[in-house]
């Protein structure tokens, strides 16, 4: 194996009035232990000093893996991020909220994840711990990752908790210490049912997102992510790294997340959001019609008609509106 070498990543960050925490969140990139990337950071439109903080963070930084694309008017999440992977051309990618911060090795154990002898998956993602606008840590982990939700805390009056999650606390250094944790989880199963973070959390194929990516900017302004991560799992399915590999901020000024963490099952979205996950749904099978050429050639027929008959068979059962609740708080 002498001969070959390992993958760049390209890395899209992108951004719309988040003036306070978009300088924060580049310098995470920019300490990433692995340091074969590229990042293009997408300002779309903002009203605020988002391009002031950028270009003063890329100034300090001063690193030519670093570009900064604005855009003259708002185009919301989707046009932003289409913006982005045109000008990147790695075989992976991430996408990284601007108020969001990775680990240091994020890009590292990620990529390594891609390259495990036992499954190729399309995407793989980690857990998130939980800060608040400040920086301060307010949740370890996100309690739903990797869990059938409906089913999780069924006939438990009392669940044990490894103690090996419970950090240790320098008191003097006002640190946390959480214990490495190493499993992993191939999950190959085709169905509608959100088991992952949010995108900040996760290292896509470059392929299987340009095959899956929605055409429509307006349609998908807020919910693009709900959207990639959904089809890249029909399509392609996914490794989950049981540990949390970055941050998840709450500011108050999150788009859903507007309720505070009381513990317990997370409720963070005040927001009533009616139909909109059969919405979504009707949209991706729509789209898996009317792409059936492109689908059917990258997946071969057989795959194809699952695929499509598994999505017909989750828009024809009744909504599970908490399910989509639940998931909008991240966007």
């Amino acid at each position: 194996m002498t001969e070959t070498t390992l993958p760049r990543i390209s890395v899209v960050v992108t951004c719309y009035n988040c003036a306070d925490y978009i300088g924060a969140a580049v310098r995470s990139v920019a300490r990433q232990t692995w340091r074969d990337f590229e990042c293009v950071i997408v300002d779309d439109a903002s009203t605020d000093k988002s391009v002031e903080a950028i270009r003063q963070t890329l100034d300090e930084l001063n690193d030519p893996r670093f570009s900064l694309v604005r855009l003259p008017k708002n185009v919301g999440q989707t046009g932003a991020t289409r913006a982005g992977l045109k000008h990147t051309s790695a075989p992976f990618v991430c996408f990284l909220d601007s108020d969001d911060l990775w680990n240091d090795d994020f890009l590292e154990r990620h990529l390594a994840a891609h390259l495990n002898e036992s499954y190729a998956v399309g995407f793989t993602a980690c857990n998130a711990r939980l800060i608040d606008g400040r920086g301060q840590v307010i949740a370890g982990a996100v309690y739903w990752f990797g869990k059938d939700r409906a089913v999780a805390d069924r006939g438990r009056a009392f669940a044990p908790v490894d103690p090996a999650r419970v950090p240790k606390l320098d008191a003097a250094a006002r640190r946390a210490h959480w214990q490495t944790q190493t499993p992993y989880r191939l999950y190959t199963k085709r169905l509608v049912h959100w088991v992952w973070v949010s995108t900040s959390s996760m290292m896509f194929r470059r392929s299987l997102i340009d095959l899956v990516f929605p055409d429509d900017d307006e349609t998908f302004r807020l919910h693009m992510d709900f959207y990639i991560v959904v089809m890249a799992q029909m399509v392609a399915g996914s490794l989950l790294i049981d540990e949390p590999l970055y941050s998840y901020r709450l500011h108050g000024r999150n788009f859903a997340a507007n309720n505070p963490i009381l513990g317990g099952r997370l409720h963070l979205s005040a927001r009533s959001w009616g139909d909109t996950h059969a919405r979504m749904l009707d949209r991706m099978l729509d789209a898996m019609i009317r792409d059936r050429e492109k689908l059917a050639t990258a997946l071969g027929e057989k795959q194809y008609a699952r695929m499509l008959l598994r999505m017909r068979a989750a828009r024809a059962s009744p909504p599970r509106s908490w399910l989509f609740v639940l998931r909008s708080w991240l966007i």
